[in-house]
Formats: structure tokens, sequence, C-alpha cells
């Protein structure tokens, strides 16, 4: 959990020393885990959300967000002695995205903050872990930790790492791979992906992540849709053509969509087909972003000829 002041229309970034101009500015609550629940109550799943932020200004706003969305806030900590996390976002016309981070109260997130609140844990059918490289206090021997627990109670477990600042060292890969072993359902794009493989493809990105232990792996590839493995069959589900106003938290509206969807017990065509959709009409408004279920629905149905008529 943290803030994002995002930046648009920057042409590219800066030399060291200069300075580049963008059009428009926002500063709204996110994270990986922000905008996922945000995502996921706007489409009326049930979410118990487990994080922390600062005890300040941000920390303030978060809170009051994720009360405006109806999620209970009970698992969120207010930390008195690191301020909430601020991610600068900047976004090109084409919604691509850089970011620079302080993690703040993120880097003082710990294992103890989810066994400590383990019951909520127990309610759930699925337990996701995203957002894990701005939790080092967590780090992969924590989350290893959290998910095989998770596993072992039959939890449907799901990973999104989200991009590693320190840029995948050999160390931080073989702890993905044992990570993966408890995890059934892997959501990276496609940078994520191929960093953690070493492949090139999309393919073959698919092929060494299904061999780690996941039972569905997805991979988003913004423009060119999204590919998923499951049983040795490869899946590709075109994207959705949208004018981009921005893409930041694309990614997590589309696990949002398709969580909502597996629990419907859709084809895993349709789920995506309903990821897809749920991110694009995200992406493509300036306000009221996290679109509501029927709007997600008409919308796949419209544009999908493979989605179910009923959930």
């Amino acid at each position: 959990l943290n803030v994002d002041l995002i930046i648009r229309n920057v042409p590219h970034l800066p030399e060291w020393g200069q300075e580049v101009l963008g059009t428009d500015q926002i500063l709204v609550s996110s994270g990986q885990a922000g905008y996922l629940a945000f995502a996921l109550s706007s489409l009326g799943v049930t979410t118990n959300l487990i994080g922390n932020v600062g005890k300040d200004l941000y920390g303030d706003q978060i809170i009051a967000d994720l009360c405006r969305f109806g999620l209970d806030t009970s698992g969120v900590d207010t930390d008195p002695n690191h301020p909430t996390g601020i991610a600068v976002a900047i976004v090109r016309p084409d919604g691509e995205r850089a970011f620079v981070t302080n993690l703040g109260s993120m880097a003082a997130f710990e294992k103890r903050h989810i066994e400590q609140r383990w019951s909520m844990l127990k309610e759930s059918s699925l337990v996701a872990l995203v957002g894990l490289f701005m939790l080092p206090g967590l780090g992969i021997e924590g989350a290893v930790d959290i998910l095989s627990r998770a596993h072992g109670e039959g939890k449907v477990t799901m990973l999104d790492t989200g991009w590693d600042p320190d840029n995948w060292p050999d160390s931080t890969i073989q702890g993905i791979r044992r990570l993966l072993q408890n995890v059934r359902l892997f959501l990276p794009n496609l940078d994520e992906a191929t960093a953690i493989t070493g492949e090139t493809t999309v393919e073959r990105a698919l092929d060494q992540l299904e061999s780690m232990g996941p039972e569905l792996v997805v991979i988003k590839c913004g423009a060119e849709g999204s590919y998923a493995r499951i049983n040795k069959k490869t899946i590709h589900v075109e994207a959705r053509p949208v004018s981009v106003f921005d893409a930041v938290g694309a990614g997590d509206v589309f696990n949002a969509g398709l969580i909502t969807a597996l629990r419907w017990g859709w084809p895993i065509d349709a789920c995506m087909g309903f990821g897809n959709t749920a991110s694009s009409l995200y992406i493509s408004r300036s306000e009221d972003r996290f679109p509501k279920l029927e709007r997600v629905l008409s919308t796949a149905r419209s544009t999908y000829s493979f989605i179910p008529d009923t959930q």
C-alpha cells in the first residue's frame, strides 16, 4: 500500500541535471495490493486486505479510500515510525510507465503482520501475495513460509511479484523458483516472465514457468493481450483495443477480473477475456476508473464470443 503521484504525457525520461514536462498529474491511493483490492471490490468480490501505511496524511488518504470502496481496514497497520510509501509514476503518451519509489512503511512490513491476522486468511478461498519486491522485510523466505502454509491449508495461492528493482540477481531468481512450488496461480507480465526464465519468447517462458509448479500461469502482454499455460496447453486471448489514458495499475485490474471469473468456474479463455476487459475499461478512463461488474460483463460479452451468458 502506497500512494502514486502520476505525471502523464511525459515524452521521455530526463537525463541527470535536466528536466522534461508532463501535462497532467494526480495523487492516488495505490500499491499492487491497493489497486487489486479496489478492483475486486468494484467487481463485487469480498476482499480482506493485510498491509501497512504510515501515520500521516497519505496513510489517512489510503485508509479513507479503502473504506470508500467498502473494504475492511482492520488488517492495515498504521506505523508511527515510517512515512507512507510513495511512487512517482512517469507515463508516456502511449500509456507505458516507469516508477521511482520510496518504500517508506512498506519496508517495515514483515511476516508477523500476516501471521497475526491469519484468521483473516482462514476465511478466504484465495490468498494473493502481490508486490513482493516492495516488501523487503517480508522477503522471499517469508513469502515461501506464508504461501506454503496457505497452500497446505488448501487455499488457492496467487502470486504477482512485480518488477525487481535490484534487476533479478541469480539468488532472487532461485528464490522465486522455490516460491512458485507453493503457487497455484502465477500472474507476471512479459518483462517479469522473461527476467525470471531467461527466455525471450512467451511460449518458452510459459514452458519454464509451468515446470516450476503453478497449475496456471498467465502472462500479461499489454496490447498483445494475455497468454496462459495450463495442462501444457497454451491459450492466447487478444487485447480489447482502447485509447489509453494511463496504464498504471492495469495489471492489477486484469488480475482482479481474472480472479473474479475463475471463482465462477469459467473456462480459462473466458477468464482472460474478462480480465482483459476489466483492464481495458480501467486504462481508458480518467475518472471512476475501477469498472463495476455489470459494465465489465456487458462489454466482455460484446467483445469476445466465448464469454458465458451466465456467471
